[in-house]
């Protein structure tokens, strides 16, 4: 009958997964035929673990006696000047070295046998069902038919189970990074010297993407000849493999300089931290306290100096309660930086911002350059912050430039929610390259007030000019920041750019957003003619003041509230040469009394 077959059929079933040794022991007691075969049916299955321990013990410490000498000979080939300063010597040594930890440590090395036997267990299976089935079926009754589909669709889903555990067994999953887990704990005790040998070597590894024994699939990947998707999947697989012997701290910096295109990298090396710290209080206070008690018993596990497993925290942190979690983490400073936040909150920048400029603001006004400063490693991630800060919570660019890539009038003073920090950015020192691009930033999102501060460090000064004038905004003019002309062809190219000016553009230009609007030619804080020709005067006064206004044909424009304006600067003028005078007289008069 059917149930007799299947009966039969999981019992052969069951014999193929017998080790080898125990059918070898199964088949000696079954066949009498074989007397030469003895073996110790009354031997204890503790004593049979202990002989296999002691038969493995010598190789396992034959393997690491040889690793420990392929270690040291590979850092004494790297101290010699002629690979220390030739990568690709470097790369090949270290493919030498990969082999023989290869050999010890890989997983694949190490479950090579183990899959071989389980596919050909599989494949035993297979043929087993397929020889019982065509039985059955050649014998089977009208009623049993609905048993031998039942039966086929279980050789089909066998079938299926085989390769889907062969795939999983091999690693070929394509299911992400985290889809295997990690080794976080080294197979075996490793002496303390040889231990730090391996950790430098791996690491080297990794940072000269030196990711197999191998001179193929490891050469392409240090040549970048490799698409980035198959380098990215080497790199995961080489820290899943090896992530107990990688130096945590440099694989991080490693990750945020050289992998920010492959976010996939990042996530497996937060899974790994994940898989290190999944047993720790914090883990498990994380599924059932609040945000506030999780971070005090953070703050009482440190102190934490520069530890990278307080990363997998702040993920978890993140994940659970989203920006909330990130202010607070700036109390972990430095243990936690800026650069780990972004790689965080990569698919939010906005979030990042939050937090950078919520650290940036918990120092003393006085300490915030120097922190700032202290951030900017490397230094080219302060353009990449100067961008994000003036594109998140900022005006439209339509609002601050016009067609023609002009200041909008008065623009310069909207709200701009992360306008400290872009000027404590652009403020601080930097070579004349980094101002220029901060400069092409500022003018392209319409940031002027941080445009013309660095227009005015690169000595653009007419560009500067320039920019006020569209501003119309005659602050900018009399400000203490040194935006006032200070040569006679600058004063004389001001008053050209406000004579351009038609007076209608200021009695007809509209009210440009929340901005201030112009109020008109008699508007006090407008750029006219009159306006920057009274700047002038009080400047060089009215009696230099006047010839150069004939000089540029501007007389005609300034009304008598110019030329009243005058008459007070020459009494003021007047008043306060005689000031002088007085006060030299009464100096002389007591230096010579101290002298009789």
């Amino acid at each position: 009958s059917v149930s007799s077959f299947v009966r039969k059929t999981t019992e052969k079933i069951g014999t193929l997964h017998i080790s080898p040794e125990s059918r070898g022991k199964h088949e000696a007691k079954d066949d009498e035929q074989l007397p030469e075969l003895t073996l110790n049916p009354g031997a204890s299955p503790q004593e049979e673990k202990e002989s296999e321990h002691q038969n493995c013990q010598l190789p396992e410490e034959e393997r690491l006696r040889d690793l420990k000498t392929a270690t040291e000979e590979t850092i004494a080939k790297l101290q010699d000047p002629l690979v220390l300063l030739e990568p690709q010597c470097m790369r090949r040594v270290l493919q030498e070295w990969l082999v023989h930890l290869e050999e010890k440590f890989s997983k694949e090395h190490s479950a090579l046998s183990v899959n071989k036997s389980k596919a050909v267990s599989a494949e035993d299976q297979q043929a087993v069902l397929q020889e019982n089935l065509q039985v059955a079926l050649a014998d089977r009754d009208p009623v049993d038919k609905e048993q031998s589909g039942i039966l086929e669709d279980c050789i089909e889903n066998t079938d299926e189970t085989c390769v889907s555990k062969t795939m999983c067994e091999n690693g070929t999953d394509v299911t992400g990074p985290l889809a295997c887990g990690f080794r976080v704990s080294p197979p075996c005790v490793i002496e303390p010297d040889v231990l730090k040998g391996l950790v430098e070597l791996i690491t080297l590894c990794f940072e000269l993407h030196v990711f197999s024994g191998g001179s193929g699939e490891a050469e392409e990947s240090s040549e970048g000849n490799l698409p980035p998707a198959a380098s990215g999947t080497l790199t995961c697989r080489f820290m899943r493999s090896y992530f107990f012997l990688l130096d945590l701290k440099r694989v991080k910096q490693c990750i945020i300089t050289t992998c920010a295109t492959s976010p996939n990298i990042w996530e497996t090396y937060i899974a790994g931290l994940k898989e290190i710290t999944s047993h720790s209080p914090v883990a498990l206070a994380m599924e059932s306290e609040d945000m506030l008690k999780i971070l005090k018993l953070l703050h009482d596990l440190g102190p934490w100096d520069d530890s990278p497993l307080l990363l997998a925290h702040a993920q978890r942190l993140y994940e659970k309660f989203g920006e909330t979690a990130l202010r607070p983490l700036i109390k972990f400073h430095p243990s936690i930086l800026p650069s780990d936040i972004k790689q965080l909150c990569r698919n939010d920048p906005a979030h990042f911002l939050a937090y950078l400029d919520s650290l940036v603001k918990s120092k003393p006004e006085d300490k915030r350059p120097f922190l700032l400063r202290s951030l900017l490693q490397p230094e080219s991630v302060r353009l990449d912050w100067l961008c994000l800060a003036v594109s998140h919570d900022a005006p439209q660019r339509a609002n601050t430039v016009d067609e023609e890539g002009n200041p909008r009038p008065q623009s310069h003073l909207f709200t701009w929610g992360y306008s400290q920090l872009i000027l404590l950015l652009i403020k601080l020192p930097a070579d004349f390259v980094m101002k220029e691009k901060m400069a092409d930033i500022c003018k392209s999102h319409g940031f002027w007030p941080g445009y013309l501060f660095l227009c005015l460090e690169l000595d653009r000064r007419i560009e500067a000019f320039t920019n006020i004038v569209h501003l119309d905004d005659l602050s900018l003019l009399n400000g203490e920041d040194g935006s006032i002309p200070e040569t006679i062809e600058e004063w004389k190219f001001v008053l050209h750019l406000a004579r351009n000016r038609s007076t209608a553009f200021h009695q007809h230009s509209p009210q440009n957003g929340n901005a201030v609007s112009n109020k008109g030619p008699s508007c006090p804080d407008c750029i006219t003619v009159e306006n920057v020709a009274l700047l002038l005067a009080k400047a060089i006064g009215p009696n230099r003041a006047l010839p150069l206004l004939q000089e540029c044909g501007l007389t005609l424009e300034l009304s008598e509230r110019f030329t009243g304006v005058c008459e007070i600067l020459r009494i003021a003028e007047k008043r306060q040469r005689a000031l002088i005078q007085s006060m030299l007289e009464r100096c002389d008069r007591f230096l010579w009394s101290q002298q009789a």
